[in-house]
């Protein structure tokens, strides 16, 4: 089940975290690689508002999150919501953790809200499915952009 409309996907990158921080906030670069967000504008900073698009064509969508925290090679965390603050938000985690000289990467979304509870396992999946996208384009990214620089 979800934890109370918590979800996870994790990836482990053969990378040290500082290299995966670098492409994660690297947001004008999305575009190129990221299927999950495809456009994200505005600044990664603690209280700012920024926009991102998720998804292409019809089933695009745009959001507007407040950043709640911003700790570099560590954690970016923002919250945003559907139609009005308190029907249904979502509370986005990236977090990377060392392990070694590679980065264990988390991401994470809790859902609160008077609606959270009407998410059905098929959307949660989903939502699963396109954190896993992520994950894994943002892994090859760093992989590959990291070892180019290296030689």
């Amino acid at each position: 089940m979800h934890h109370n409309g918590a979800i996870e996907a994790e990836v482990l990158i053969d990378r040290p975290p500082h290299d995966v921080w670098h492409v994660l906030t690297a947001t004008d670069n999305y575009p190129s690689w990221n299927p999950e967000i495809v456009q994200l504008n505005g600044q990664l900073k603690e209280g700012n508002v920024i926009e991102f698009v998720e998804g292409a064509g019809s089933d695009a969508m745009t959001f507007h999150p407040t950043i709640l925290a911003v700790q570099p090679d560590r954690e970016l965390r923002w919250k945003g919501y559907v139609w009005f603050p308190g029907i249904f938000d979502g509370e986005h985690r990236f977090v990377l953790q060392a392990v070694g000289t590679r980065t264990r990467f988390i991401q994470s979304e809790t859902f609160t809200g008077i609606f959270a509870g009407t998410l059905t396992d098929e959307v949660l999946q989903r939502t699963i499915g396109s954190m896993q996208a992520m994950n894994v384009a943002l892994k090859n990214r760093v992989e590959r952009l990291s070892r180019t620089s290296a030689n």
